[in-house]
């Protein structure tokens, strides 16, 4: 990863240890952090560690993790941003450490819908891909960073001409998490 790809870039709740080494910028991942708004469960979370930098209009991100062996729910994905009401994220999860799935959560009005899906093709390295056209934002993933299947397309209810948009990561029951972050640009 070029570290001139990272200079627009910036934390919201920055992990206490971040490091780089040649494949990119490691991040361990503090335990008990999520991003999560349910009203109905009175269950708020809003800690995770989010890399973003700010785009306006039209725009693509594709980025690569690498993580390691998958913790209950622990995650490392792609996620847009308005504020604490209004974003969304889509990675790999693993609610119960045998079959990791893709999830995308799309939070409106601080009300977060989870949609999962199976996955297939299992590995270590995961691209995402988050397009921005004409308000509307759609969620790519890809296990060879070739060729991307959409998993999500959703629409804030909020509007904002700027959004926050990056690279996330977070793991809601346990410590120990690593992942790292290989590759991240716009086109």
């Amino acid at each position: 990863m070029l570290l001139d790809a990272l200079r627009d870039f910036t934390w919201y709740n920055e992990p206490h240890n971040v490091r780089f080494i040649e494949e990119g910028m490691i991040v361990e991942v503090a335990e008990q952090t999520d991003f999560w708004q349910s009203a109905a469960h009175n269950f708020h979370r809003d800690n995770g560690h989010f890399f973003y930098t700010e785009k306006t209009g039209d725009f693509t991100l594709t980025l690569k993790w690498h993580s390691d062996e998958p913790l209950a729910f622990a995650q490392c994905g792609v996620m847009v941003r308005l504020n604490n009401l209004n974003w969304a994220k889509g990675g790999v999860l693993s609610p119960d450490l045998y079959k990791p799935q893709l999830g995308t959560v799309v939070t409106n009005a601080g009300h977060s819908d989870w949609a999962v899906s199976p996955l297939y093709d299992y590995n270590a390295d995961f691209w995402y891909r988050l397009r921005r056209k004409n308000g509307d934002f759609i969620i790519f993933y890809s296990v060879d960073g070739q060729n991307f299947q959409q998993i999500r397309l959703f629409h804030f209810l909020e509007k904002a001409d700027t959004v926050k948009v990056g690279a996330y990561a977070c793991s809601p029951q346990r410590a120990g998490f690593r992942c790292i972050l290989e590759n991240i640009e716009f086109s």
